[in-house]
């Protein structure tokens, strides 16, 4: 397995679930590639590929067909693309030479590292300098894991795509009322001071992913810290009620920012910034939300929205968050 947090350790049943058009992984001589951007652009047509999606294609790449050569053995050019979408390495074997079928297998002792029956917060804390290469091992395809014993506490760590929208929705509405019927309404600056909220969430967003959901952590209490704002995005990218950002931690960040800005700005200027900045939060999360669960039928945003989304990520520099 990894040493570092750089790139994910995927094991083969993992790339198996991505056997579809809206998540297509093949394997290549060790290597794991996301193809799904590639599936319309293949000389081949997008038919053979599906065909193959989440299985081992080296032989396929080189030529070998049912263990005969005859098949078409793909030139330089066609591994240099193909490294264009790469997303980690396979997983290795343990020291006995057996292939570690689990991420949640210590690779050295053979045994298991996370209890999945028991509440994962204390576990994950203890899992010291383990954690950043456990959290990229990609250790469960359940979809869901379970953070706290206390149900009260769990539930607040689930929250359905549209929660965000029922809860900011009628805020920004109560504050633009109160905007309106309280200051003159100047248009161009009023929405160019929007534009610049949204700006700064962009800037916000960007330093919030770069430097916080992928920061190294070893200690007990950051291990859960960035278990609980990220962490758990890696082990269950697909859990849908885990894909938003639910409004309690949301209000706990976003409440120093609006009285920051209130207190030194005023209304005039600050109730602008601050309906670009949560318009542009509602727009990343219900992307973001999309783009795991979303069934795209235009051919457009099928193809455009998921670039976007990994320039976002590249930018970061995060490129091993191909979640």
């Amino acid at each position: 397995m990894a040493d570092t947090g750089e790139e994910y350790v995927l094991t083969r049943k993992t790339v198996a679930f991505h056997n579809d058009e809206r998540s297509a992984w093949v394997i290549v001589d060790g290597q794991v590639y996301d193809v799904t951007l590639f599936m319309e652009q293949h000389p081949g047509g997008a038919e053979v590929l599906k065909e193959r999606l989440g299985q081992d294609v080296s032989d396929l790449m080189r030529g070998i067909v049912d263990g005969a050569e005859g098949g078409h053995g793909h030139s330089a050019y066609a591994y240099k693309l193909l490294s264009k979408y790469h997303v980690g390495s396979l997983a290795g074997v343990d020291q006995y030479g057996n292939e570690i079928l689990d991420g949640n297998i210590d690779p050295v002792t053979g045994e298991q590292i996370m209890d999945w029956g028991k509440p994962i917060l204390p576990q994950v804390g203890r899992l010291g300098d383990k954690y950043c290469t456990w959290i990229h091992s990609f250790p469960t395809a359940d979809h869901t894991v379970k953070m706290f014993q206390n149900d009260t506490l769990e539930s607040l760590t689930k929250c359905p795509w549209y929660i965000p929208l029922l809860f900011w929705i009628p805020i920004i509405v109560g504050c633009l009322s109160y905007y309106f019927t309280t200051q003159s309404l100047n248009p161009p600056l009023f929405f160019g001071l929007a534009l610049g909220g949204h700006i700064f969430w962009l800037l916000f967003e960007y330093s919030l992913h770069r430097f916080i959901f992928h920061m190294k952590t070893t200690g007990f209490v950051m291990n859960i810290i960035h278990f609980l704002i990220h962490g758990h995005h890696h082990i269950t990218p697909m859990d849908a009620d885990r894909a938003v950002f639910p409004p309690v931690p949301a209000l706990i960040v976003g409440g120093p920012i609006w009285a920051l800005l209130h207190n030194a700005l005023g209304v005039r200027i600050a109730y602008p910034i601050l309906l670009g900045f949560v318009t542009g939060y509602l727009v990343y999360d219900m992307t973001h939300f999309y783009i795991h669960f979303g069934d795209c039928d235009n051919s457009f945003l099928k193809v455009t929205l998921p670039h976007m989304w990994r320039l976002v990520c590249g930018l970061q520099g995060v490129g091993a968050d191909k979640n």
